[in-house]
């Protein structure tokens, strides 16, 4: 195991050096390919400032990949990725096939360990890391500020990488460095219990913090700052409050070490709760010294946006803080993740090899020349088409009222949401604050009328527009219709759900080719995030408040809901059984993780992970993936809810398998439960 955990500490050894880049690390021998001819010596890479940027650069090779590279977002049932007319898969998207159970010890996904069927070593990325501190001091054209900083970026990057190893892995091994002189010592290292894991990233982080620079400046965008650090540190310590890592005793009781020590703490410890939520008030008071706050749309609407947006306004009274302009709600939320280094984006990545189903492989495509529109390059009509929202994920969002659709008495029996209805013509006052949401006198269902905000501007359905190729597609999703994904326009490659996701697809974004995609940079961290994991620790720890309900209300509100102590206290919109249920605690904990799961849906799997670490993966990932009948071509034919993908997930998923081939390599490593 060598070759993974440990970094050599000599700086002036030429052949040590090549010892540590080439020979103890074979699988990243090429790690620095910017380099002429991998010829990987000190006096190259640390010769100057310009030459260790080089160095710098790969610290952060993982992160596009954290965020889009082998099917992250597929972790969970927000997506739908198969191809319906195959065999039912994506087996290139990684993480649809680990959901399917296709994942073993011989043939391990996404292999952050290895790097095997991945994009990435964490492990090896670590070493680069720890190289880059042991040797900056050698650059000659550096301040010690700014050697101080980039020692600084890369500790947190190698804490970042190993909180990322512990979230796949649980007890992970913690690398060493070690002098030269003890290259003959044992090298074969054990893996660590989870809460000593924790303990090593947390010092990392700590440690990082206070030398990293407040804000990055605007030529250093996606690079480590304080902001950045304080951020994922409160993600890192919510996480080892949950109970997946926090008393696990029913998954992992005999899950044990060499020693026969629990590898997972068996004992609850309510306090770590307490350090989540500080840890997320100290990264928002970061935000808000250095101007990060949740994004709000302050441009010029589209022309094909412009009378609707002068025109559209509530006509129900949904309380003081909601905004009566539902376009301006719309564009608040449409743009909140795709608008480059927005205000509100923490921590992302802007490279083009992030975006693999961000835009292509889910944009809605119109005919050429659709409404006229002259900017569709020929053969724009036939592209990726494959991955389409859940079924699941579409009936999450909630109802006008902020409430989930089985919790408000104003939607009726749940039954009557599969009817088929007719929207308003264009002139009727009932269409007033409808309009721009969803087309007039069209043929849709019931279940997508009276949503809020966050639906229309995330989804692309039966009856309503999805904003790409700089225009607004009248979308029906029927096939063989205009708006729809025919046969006739993809091939084999139709939307399998019938239920398209435009949230992360910028409006100006059309298919033709990657050059002619708006390139978003996808958040890893943004400032909702924050706000939501408050709420969820201050809850955890103290039970329900008004601290609880404002943070939560950050949210909503910029989502154009009521408030929810407004939403869940009003009897004319809340059902008698979940009346005042934000008073609870066990209820209030639901109301936090669903508004996670809204928040946040089609983003890196962000469900995936609240579910595994709440320890509900079992129970909610083990449900078919369904969907409309994609091939209906009329609406009666279209909305009959179908299975489309099974799912086969055990408490043996919950931690990655470790490659059968590091566990040849040393004896001690203890694999993980069922593998």
């Amino acid at each position: 195991m060598k070759k993974f955990f440990l970094t050599i500490k000599n700086q002036k050894s030429k052949i040590v050096a090549m010892l540590a880049l080439g020979v103890c690390c074979p699988s990243c021998s090429d790690f620095l390919d910017i380099m002429p001819d991998n010829v990987l010596q000190y006096e190259d890479i640390f010769a100057s400032q310009k030459q260790a940027m080089n160095a710098l650069a790969t610290c952060y090779l993982f992160i596009p990949w954290d965020i889009r590279g082998h099917g992250h977002d597929a972790l969970g049932d927000d997506w739908a990725i198969v191809n319906p007319t195959t065999d039912g898969s994506r087996t290139d998207t990684q993480g649809a096939a680990i959901m399917t159970g296709k994942q073993s010890a011989t043939n391990t996904l996404m292999s952050l360990w290895t790097g095997h069927n991945t994009s990435a070593n964490l492990y090896a990325l670590i070493r680069d890391c720890d190289l880059l501190i042991l040797n900056i001091d050698l650059v000659p054209d550096m301040t010690a500020d700014n050697k101080a900083d980039w020692k600084a970026q890369a500790q947190f990057l190698k804490a970042y990488y190993m909180f990322r190893l512990v979230e796949q892995y649980g007890p992970v091994v913690i690398p060493k460095v070690v002098d030269a002189s003890e290259l003959n010592s044992d090298m074969f290292l054990y893996r660590s219990k989870v809460e000593d894991c924790f303990d090593y990233i947390l010092s990392l982080m700590n440690e990082a913090i206070p030398r990293l620079n407040g804000k990055s400046g605007i030529n250093d965008l996606g690079m480590v700052d304080q902001v950045v650090a304080k951020a994922i540190k409160a993600r890192v310590l919510l996480k080892r409050a949950s109970p997946f890592y926090n008393g696990n005793s029913e998954y992992y009781h005999n899950f044990r070490d060499h020693n026969g020590e629990h590898f997972f703490s068996q004992t609850k410890d309510d306090e770590k709760w307490k350090a989540a939520a500080q840890a997320a008030q100290e990264a928002l008071d970061a935000c808000e010294q250095h101007g990060f706050r949740l994004y709000r749309f302050t441009g010029r609407p589209y022309d094909f946006d412009a009378t609707d947006f002068d025109n559209n306004q509530l006509t129900v009274d949904l309380g003081a803080n909601v905004n009566p302009n539902r376009m301006q709600t719309l564009y608040d939320l449409r743009f909140r993740v795709v608008e480059r280094w927005n205000e509100e984006i923490i921590w992302s990545s802007g490279r083009i090899s992030s975006a693999s189903m961000a835009q292509a492989a889910c944009i809605m495509l119109p005919e050429t020349g659709f409404d006229g529109n002259t900017t569709i390059l020929p053969g724009a009509g036939s592209g990726q088409g494959f991955a389409g929202a859940s079924f699941q994920a579409m009936e999450r969002y909630y109802t006008i009222h902020g409430l989930p659709l089985d919790e408000d008495r104003t939607t009726g029996n749940m039954s009557e949401l599969y009817e088929i209805v007719t929207t308003p013509d264009e002139n009727s006052p009932e269409y007033a604050s409808m309009c721009g949401l969803m087309q007039p006198g069209v043929s849709t269902v019931k279940m997508y009328l009276n949503r809020e905000p966050r639906f229309y501007a995330d989804l692309g359905i039966t009856g309503g527009y999805y904003r790409s190729h700089r225009v607004r597609i009248r979308t029906t999703m029927l096939q063989n219709d205009i708006g729809g994904y025919s046969s006739a326009l993809h091939g084999s490659r139709m939307n399998p759900t019938g239920i398209a996701v435009q949230k992360n697809v910028h409006p100006e974004s059309y298919y033709a080719n990657l050059n002619t995609f708006v390139w978003p940079s996808y958040p890893v961290i943004r400032v909702a995030d924050l706000w939501l994991m408050l709420a969820e620790a201050l809850n955890e720890y103290y039970g329900p408040s008004q601290e609880v309900y404002d943070a939560i209300n950050q949210v909503r509100r910029r989502a154009g809901i009521p408030d929810v102590e407004h939403s869940y206290s009003n009897p004319e919109w809340v059902t008698d059984e979940a009346l005042n249920k934000h008073l609870d605690k066990e209820h209030l904990r639901e109301i936090i993780l669903r508004e996670r799961a809204i928040e946040f849906a089609f983003e890196t799997g962000h469900r995936f992970w609240d579910m595994q670490r709440w320890k509900r993966s079992v129970t909610e990932f083990s449900r078919p993936i369904s969907g409309w009948n994609y091939l209906g071509t009329n609406t009666n034919a279209f909305f009959n809810q179908t299975i489309v993908q099974g799912r086969n997930w055990k408490i043996t998923d919950c931690l990655w398998p470790i490659d059968t081939r590091e566990m040849d390599r040393n004896a001690r490593l203890i694999q993980n439960p069922g593998w």
